[in-house]
């Protein structure tokens, strides 16, 4: 709606009843968003339906013979009729479009469908060979049918059909549409009761084809399907509006087109044209962004083109109505071919985003948040109120775009509109005179409610790409400072993390991993019932004693004294806690709330618990060469790598250094988090050098942890006569824990017991063994401090040390 925008004249006034083009606006082909959506439902069906065929391989075979037992009881002579009727179609059919598309002179839409038939058929028998999917059912037909083999056509030729129905349909009327679902969906019945194939490999068949099908239409790009500007003006004429002149303003991908009208009368009114793509396009980020956040306030489908664009009119309409600037509304239409045509008051001025700081004097800024009060009193929030869709006229402030507007709204939704125009306004005049100017209209209240969405997950994309961390953080800040309320919590608005997604694929890949292992549940059980107690509780007292060696480095970490028994209270109650949160994030935060609690400065808190975590990391990488070298004496297949391979190791370490060193990311993030994390930690470990009291509880703190866990697992093995020297214990132990590490599991969960199982029974120790070694283990270390460590929790909370 800018004044600034290009525009390209489709139509002119040349008569009294002009002649406007009958072409749709725009390029011939382009990528439509509805066939985005079709690439990404049929992929999912695709993966669906081959995890099936491969995972559910007995259920799968039991299926094709059934059918086949099914189709065994038709007469043979109607199956090979069906087939042979089916047989007759999959020949003429290809032939039939060919000629026809040759006549026409179709020469690039054939290419494009011989093309598609290739891709299909040969994305499915790479499919076929990779699954190595069954063949025949039971009482399949064999031999020659009335016309040709049996085998004609093929699961291959299906996919190939299918791939080519899908690319067809953009230049079908909706009946022939229809009509090449059935005969598609007609082939596959056919092809069933013959029993050639499995109802897996059919379907997959399909799934495939079409899957191929989208991309193709993707790659290639589908017709312009959108509404010439003709029908616009047809459409708008029922409405009382003699349009004498359209003028294009954008026709780009799955958008709404833009016009502006001009009137038998000289005025003018700006038009937006919403099409089938409009929609798709809609459904299409409703799905993200339902998949992404916990609540998005979306519907996963959207609501019907009409009604969209009926919903928006409403609300010009009860914008006016409470008092906001606003575009007034003209018309509201739909075409023939479902299109819906929205006219409107067309607005001149220019967005608040496009103006330079000097330009938004404080009075601008002051009516812009006097119009979102307004919009807000109305019951109205904008859902997009950024300042592009804000356009600065010589009336004033003019708020545009309500075509994702909500009513009645809720608070929240008011909050996230403050928030969006917040960070807007602040990438063009900064953050300080943003929030003075939304601090002179809206009540502290108001505003602070701002703050917990002041974070990217809750902008417009629009508004995200040019909102850095620092920015929003500012916000944050100026928000606290200029309302005197305390800064609130981020809300928590991802509904799956990328942790998340982690924890799953290490969980499953663990599960998988211990599932073989638990076959042997006869000889774990067996070990069970000749299990030493004795040993058992060795390890439980070894268990014990690891929160006492974490009590001494912590001690040794801070130059303040600090009582011990309660701070060896405060290791029990953060592993509780670490029970709960991954890579002990909850446990280290406890203990500089338990560090500060007894007087420790904030900044000395947080730097001995890096120490700790420093000392510990050099203490088990030592412990490693060290167990590793001693296990390996014994012949037991433990070794340090060779010379030779050190070499190759390093030489690709410093290759993934040097590329991340060419980079001007990879320098800023080495240089402020590596390099300035390691010089602070080196800098404190020097300072404790002085006081050798304090280096030798850190490190001896740390040894103790390690060791005592190693002890632990020793007794366990020994528990159940594992034949396992110490040192391979302590060599397992050390080489699952980086492992675990890895994993974004509380405490390593499932990825620990997968590593020492996989570590014991590769030298040597009986799977079953391994397996009752490990879960005692796990009992004893993991599960058992559980109980103690709630206990002691509530103990610091009642005794005022957390």
């Amino acid at each position: 709606m800018s004044s600034t925008a290009s525009a390209t004249v489709v139509g002119a006034a040349t008569a009294p009843r002009p002649v406007f083009d009958e072409r749709p606006p725009g390029e011939r082909y382009y990528r439509h968003p509805g066939d985005v959506v079709r690439l990404v439902v049929w992929g999912v069906a695709t993966i669906v339906v081959a995890l099936l065929v491969e995972l559910a391989e007995g259920t799968n075979a039991g299926i094709r013979e059934d059918l086949g037992e099914a189709a065994a009881l038709i007469p043979r002579a109607v199956r090979e009729l069906t087939l042979a009727a089916a047989q007759v179609a999959a020949l003429l059919v290809p032939v039939v479009v060919a000629v026809f598309l040759v006549v026409q002179r179709r020469w690039r839409r054939a290419i494009v469908l011989v093309l598609t038939a290739t891709v299909g058929a040969g994305a499915f028998i790479l499919i076929d060979r990779a699954l190595g999917l069954g063949g025949p059912a039971p009482h399949a037909l064999d031999g020659d049918s009335w016309l040709i083999s049996t085998r004609f056509p093929s699961p291959g030729y299906l996919a190939g059909a299918a791939a080519v129905t899908m690319v067809g349909k953009p230049w079908l009327a909706r009946a022939w549409r229809r009509g090449a679902d059935r005969a598609l969906a007609g082939l596959l019945v056919a092809m069933l009761i013959a029993g050639t194939s499995g109802l897996g490999e059919l379907l997959l068949a399909v799934t495939t084809g079409s899957l191929m099908g989208a991309a193709v239409l993707i790659v290639a790009g589908s017709p312009n399907r959108r509404p010439s500007p003709q029908s616009v003006a047809a459409g708008l004429r029922r409405c009382g509006l003699e349009v004498t002149e359209l003028t294009l303003e954008r026709a780009v991908g799955g958008r709404s087109q833009l016009y502006r009208a001009t009137l038998g009368d000289g005025a003018t009114t700006f038009v937006k044209v919403y099409g089938r793509d409009s929609r798709d396009a809609d459904l299409l980020y409703r799905g993200y962004r339902t998949a992404i956040l916990r609540d998005p306030d979306d519907d996963l489908i959207a609501a019907p083109l009409t009604r969209g664009v009926e919903h928006q009119g409403l609300l010009l309409l009860l914008a006016r109505r409470g008092g906001v600037r606003c575009p007034d509304l003209r018309a509201l239409t739909s075409l023939a071919d479902g299109s819906m045509v929205l006219a409107m008051e067309d607005v001149r001025g220019r967005p608040l985003d496009t103006l330079d700081p000097e330009e938004l004097s404080p009075e601008i800024l002051d009516a812009t948040w006097r119009e979102v009060r307004a919009l807000h009193a109305a019951g109205l929030a904008h859902r997009a109120l950024r300042a592009a869709n804000i356009l600065v006229t010589e009336d004033g402030p003019t708020v545009i775009d309500l075509g994702t507007a909500e009513a009645p709204a809720e608070p929240r939704r008011k909050a996230i509109d403050r928030a969006e125009l917040l960070v807007s306004l602040a990438e063009v005049v900064g953050a300080g005179r943003a929030t003075a100017a939304a601090a002179d209209v809206l009540e502290p209240g108001e505003l602070a409610t701002a703050a917990p969405y002041l974070q990217p997950l809750a902008l417009s994309a629009a508004t995200r790409k040019k909102a850095s961390k620092s920015l929003l953080k500012e916000l944050r800040d100026a928000v606290a400072a200029v309302t005197g309320h305390e800064p609130e919590p981020l809300e928590r608005l991802v509904r799956v993390r990328p942790r998340t997604l982690v924890m799953i694929a290490t969980l499953t890949g663990a599960f998988y991993f211990l599932l073989p292992q638990l076959a042997n549940v006869d000889d774990s059980v067996r070990a069970l019932r000749s299990a030493n107690w004795g040993w058992l509780a060795g390890a439980i007292v070894m268990s014990a004693f690891t929160y006492v060696g974490a009590a001494i480095g912590l001690v040794g970490g801070v130059a303040e004294r600090v009582p011990f028994l309660p701070t060896v209270n405060a290791q029990l109650a953060s592993s509780f806690v670490n029970r709960v949160t991954p890579a002990n994030v909850g446990g280290m935060a406890l203990n500089v709330r338990y560090l500060q609690k007894a007087g420790v400065p904030p900044a000395e808190a947080v730097t001995g618990i890096g120490l700790n975590v420093v000392a510990g990391a050099i203490v088990h990488i030592v412990l490693l060469f060290v167990f590793f070298a001693w296990a390996g004496q014994g012949g037991a297949g433990f070794s340090l790598p060779s010379s030779s391979k050190l070499l190759v190791v390093i030489a690709v370490v410093l290759a993934v250094l040097g590329m991340v060193i060419a980079t001007r990311q990879g320098r800023r993030v080495l240089r402020t988090h590596v390099l300035g994390g390691l010089k602070r930690s080196f800098a404190s470990i020097g300072s404790l050098a002085r006081s050798p009291r304090r280096l030798l509880a850190l490190f001896g703190g740390s040894v103790a942890v390690t060791l005592a866990y190693v002890v632990a697992l020793a007794c366990a093995s020994n528990a159940f006569d594992g034949g396992v020297s110490f040192a391979q214990v302590g060599a397992v132990y050390l080489g699952a824990s980086i492992l675990a590490a890895a994993a974004p599991t509380p405490g390593g969960l499932g990825a620990m017991e997968a590593a020492l199982i996989a570590g014991f029974t590769a030298i040597g120790m009986d799977g079953g063994t391994a397996v009752a070694v490990v879960l005692s283990y796990r009992l004893a270390t993991y599960w058992l401090p559980i109980l103690p460590g709630w206990i002691s929790f509530q103990l610091l909370e009642r005794r005022n040390y957390i």
